[in-house]
């Protein structure tokens, strides 16, 4: 009664697999209603008002992944479970309701126990997974220790059992398939195949890159240099072993390599926030002028800013430039606005509906478990635009890539790499991520930052909290810098292999700084001028070939806006007449100690109203605070756009009204806060009060009105390149605002 064909067996296995793998799906989207659903976040509840029928098609294209998956299990379980006794009545038809519920538990047991064993291969292929499983589950679960996995070699013994189950399969099939073959039939395929194998192997030898090539000459002379630069959303300036952090562990390699550079120590960027900052840097101008002053773009300002004519990559790509941007998420700016670069392997723009095929995804989890790879990509394309489990390596091997296929075309390149690892949530994979962090801690934000989008745009980061779970923040982020610092090592080892590291102009920074419960300040960045320069005040360091400064420091005033400038000096190339930046190579050269620049600065776009980023005003200042609206009264969905989402067009007058703004000297750092009735006005002596405790606004310095014409003279855009001389350091030494109009500058 029990003998049946194993081909019906594999068969009624099968297809428990895929009611099994249905029931597996149905609870997948369970979990995803019951948290997503009813729990006041007011873009969940856009979702199911306004995109129900994109959350219903995004469940349905996680199906195909759980056939595959069906099918796979059968496959690799079949072989142990073919003699099982309910297998064989269900197949013959005896057994009744009983057997079939005998195989199916039987083969639950088995699928919970292959998936865990898949842990191990999966898991070492992308750590990203284990770092988010670890993230989710601390919420659960925080008196786990998830990392003992690797410590106690769980998931390498997960590993060999996977394996070895795979080899027993193939081993079954394989000699069922002998068995149904005669011997000569065999030795003849066997035959057949042999110069197939051998010239498919030969050829994948021939194909592989042995030697990385190094970058050849140009016609009668030496190849122009070429430009790598290697940066990390949100670093800090005084989180680096070389600007003497407590940490001396922290950046080797930075440091290493700033031995061997020049130290740009002063150096501040526009806005802090990634796109604003980079628009900056490309275009030589401040935001007043390039007109990008939100990450929220509507179609036509994006479109705008991608048609304007003298960005960095463009002015370099018509010097015979090979130019490419590799970035995750962090760099999606990118394909929001087009900078030019010939080479656009930044994520796609995070719209609206990316959120919620990220919700799915992490619900349904045998997809980041098994699909985050190209079989992932090619079922949901999507999953570009958010690349949390992917390793960083992954973006350090595709710019080396670029490299080489710049190298093999002859052409000079100009390349920005751009992580991820030190921006909020500090997700760092292990064992960064608990590098610096105390073993016993187990309180909220074990493993990353937790704040939900609802309590970002309602709230804001809360301003109070324990000095024990700020500290574990502050730990958290510099194991995400230690991180950055191991991929900065890999680029430039790569750089020495591939005999390129002489060739090139190298420059390790960031988009600007990182808030970290500085005094007047909570998370994030810039979203207020207090506590100190830690949101605009970046490390910068950069290394040029032929000039022989190693070590060298410059502590003058600089500014983003001035890179473009001192790159296209640096490479010989004709400076646009639109760029308001100064070429630094002068102070690099060491032939001048300053240029008298000015650093000016303006907040950006606020998720949460934004009295709550200003915690240290006074009664009567939070009276005449210019208030600004959070994300859920200033965005907006544009289907038109890609789903974006975009700033409302009757609001951009009133955010760039409440923008902080700041200038910023040697010594002096004027604020001014927007008021109703006046503005609300900070001024501080950074050399004597670095953190700003102390303001000496109102206190009739001579400063304060020259630093305020100064400040309004950026703020109308056009006012060209204003001067601030060493002598006016001294109040005494500055001339009345009305004996210097005009010239400003």
């Amino acid at each position: 009664m029990h003998d049946t064909s194993e081909p019906r067996r594999f068969w009624v296995l099968l297809r428990a697999q895929v009611w099994l793998a249905a029931g597996y799906f149905v609870m997948a989207v369970l979990g995803f209603l019951r948290h997503t659903n009813g729990n006041g976040d007011e873009f969940a509840d856009i979702a199911y008002q306004q995109y129900l029928g994109t959350v219903v098609t995004y469940q349905l294209r996680v199906v195909p992944a759980y056939a595959i998956v069906a099918l796979a299990y059968a496959l690799l379980l079949f072989p142990l479970l073919h003699r099982r006794r309910a297998l064989r009545q269900v197949a013959c038809g005896a057994g009744g309701s009983w057997a079939h519920a005998r195989l199916f538990a039987s083969l639950a047991l088995a699928d919970g126990a292959l998936y865990v064993l898949s842990m191990g291969p999966f898991f070492h292929r992308s750590p990203g997974l284990l770092d988010g499983t670890a993230r989710k589950m601390s919420v659960i679960a925080p008196n786990l220790d998830y990392y003992a996995v690797y410590r106690w070699h769980v998931l390498d013994a997960a590993s060999v059992a996977f394996a070895a189950l795979c080899a027993w399969a193939l081993v079954f099939y394989g000699r069922r398939w002998v068995r149904r073959l005669s011997a000569a039939a065999t030795v003849g395929r066997l035959l057949w195949a042999a110069p197939v194998l051998a010239f498919a192997t030969l050829g994948a030898w021939a194909a592989a890159p042995h030697t990385a090539p190094a970058l050849p000459t140009v016609g009668d002379g030496p190849a122009p240099l070429n430009v790598l630069i290697i940066a990390t959303d949100s670093l800090r300036f005084d989180h680096l072993g070389v600007h003497g952090y407590r940490r001396r562990d922290i950046s080797p390699n930075i440091d290493a390599f700033a031995a061997d550079a020049v130290d740009l120590r002063n150096l501040h960027v526009a806005t802090a926030s990634t796109l604003e900052s980079w628009v900056s840097f490309m275009s030589s101008q401040f935001p007043p002028d390039h007109g990008v002053r939100y990450m929220y773009l509507r179609r036509e300002q994006a479109e705008h800013a991608s048609r304007l004519p003298d960005m960095l990559p463009r002015v370099l790509g018509a010097m015979g430039y090979d130019t490419t941007v590799v970035s995750n998420w962090a760099g999606n700016c990118f394909k929001l606005v087009d900078v030019g670069f010939e080479h656009n392997l930044a994520s796609d723009t995070q719209n609206f509906e990316s959120f919620i095929m990220e919700a799915t995804i992490w619900t349904h989890l045998v997809f980041p478990l098994y699909f985050s790879n190209d079989l992932g990509a090619w079922l949901i394309p999507e999953t570009n635009r958010i690349t949390k489990y992917v390793r960083p390596s992954a973006l350090t091997e595709k710019m080396l890539g670029q490299i080489d296929r710049a190298a093999g075309e002859a052409r000079p390149f100009f390349g920005l790499l751009f992580y991820s690892v030190t921006h909020l949530p500090y997700a760092a994979t292990y064992p960064y991520n608990v590098k610096y962090v105390d073993p016993a801690y187990r309180g909220p934000h074990r493993y990353q930052i937790d704040v939900s989008v609802h309590d970002l745009i309602s709230t804001g980061f809360a301003p109070d909290l324990p000095p024990d779970t700020i500290e574990h923040i502050r730990d958290l982020y510099d194991g995400a810098v230690s991180e950055f610092d191991h991929h900065v090592g890999e680029v430039i080892a790569g750089l020495k292999a591939r005999g390129l590291y002489d060739r090139t102009i190298v420059i390790v920074t960031t988009d600007h700084g990182e808030d970290l419960y500085d005094p007047g300040s909570t998370l994030g960045h810039g979203t207020n001028f207090f506590g100190g320069d830690q949101s605009t005040h970046v490390p910068f360091f950069i290394r040029v070939p032929g000039l022989n400064r190693p070590g060298a420091t410059v502590d003058a005033i600089t500014r983003n806006i001035d890179l473009a400038p001192t790159l296209l000096g640096l490479l010989g190339g004709q400076r646009p007449a639109g760029w308001a930046g100064i070429d630094l190579g002068p102070l690099l050269a060491g032939v001048v100690a300053d240029l008298d620049l000015l650093a000016f600065a303006e907040t950006c776009y606020l998720f949460f109203p934004k009295s709550k980023a200003l915690v240290d005003l006074t009664a009567d200042e939070r009276a005449n605070l210019l208030e600004s609206k959070g994300a859920r009264d200033t965005l907006e969905i544009d289907r038109g756009f890609d789903n974006n989402m975009v700033l409302r067009a009757d609001l951009h007058d009133e955010v760039i009204a409440t923008k902080d703004r700041m200038v910023r000297t040697r010594r002096w750092k004027l604020v001014q806060v927007p008021g109703v009735e006046r503005p609300i006005l900070r001024l501080y002596d950074m050399l004597a009060d670095p953190h700003q405790t102390t303001d000496l606004a109102g206190r009739g310095l001579a400063v304060q009105p020259r630093l305020e014409a100064m400040l309004a003279l950026y703020w109308q855009g056009g006012g060209g390149e204003p001067r601030w001389p060493a002598a006016w350091e001294d109040p005494a030494q500055v001339p009345p605002v009305e004996a210097l109009t005009p010239p400003l500058r």
